[in-house]
């Protein structure tokens, strides 16, 4: 009998714990802002071997959105290789100036500039950080009218980078 009155008693902590877990996720963003590599860096071999680590990590390689070459039509858009391939592997880091370094897939792409960087200080110690990445550019396909085929072109590797604090 003693061994299931210890299933009886639970200890109070447990639900404690279980309320702050779901205050936490029903909590509002205090914060959030978006910025690109290009404010950070202008290094486009550094932005490229991001992308090209993303690439890498990315287990789905969904290339062009799964778009074939008979799905562009005139009113089709431009759509680019790797408009799907985006990471949560982003980190802040704050450097022994009180900046606030990114880094992307473990890679450091620069400081944050000044005017967001005064905000971050606002939340950095106190809310739950979320960051993410979504690569940019290279390679595309669309369709011209002019030949009525799909062409394929080239845009310079960017990354757009959006901060939140919960």
């Amino acid at each position: 009998m003693n061994f299931f009155n210890l299933f009886k008693s639970k200890k109070q902590p447990e639900t404690t714990q279980l309320k702050k877990c779901t205050e936490t996720k029903s909590q509002k963003i205090q914060y959030e802002t978006k910025f690109t590599a290009t404010d950070l860096t202008q290094d486009k071999v550094l932005i490229k071997s991001i992308v090209d680590k993303m690439v890498k990590e990315d287990p789905f390689k969904n290339f062009y959105t799964g778009k074939v070459d008979a799905d562009f039509s005139p009113l089709s858009k431009r759509v680019y290789k790797y408009d799907a391939i985006t990471t949560v592997n982003v980190n802040l880091i704050v450097n022994s100036k009180n900046q606030y370094n990114i880094t992307v897939e473990g890679i450091e792409l620069g400081s944050v500039p000044q005017s967001i960087s005064k905000e971050f200080t606002h939340y950095y110690e106190t809310y739950l950080l979320t960051a993410y990445a979504y690569a940019t550019g290279g390679y595309y396909k669309e369709y011209s009218s002019e030949t009525q085929k799909v062409i394929e072109g080239f845009d310079p590797y960017g990354l757009d980078l959006y901060v939140q604090f919960t």
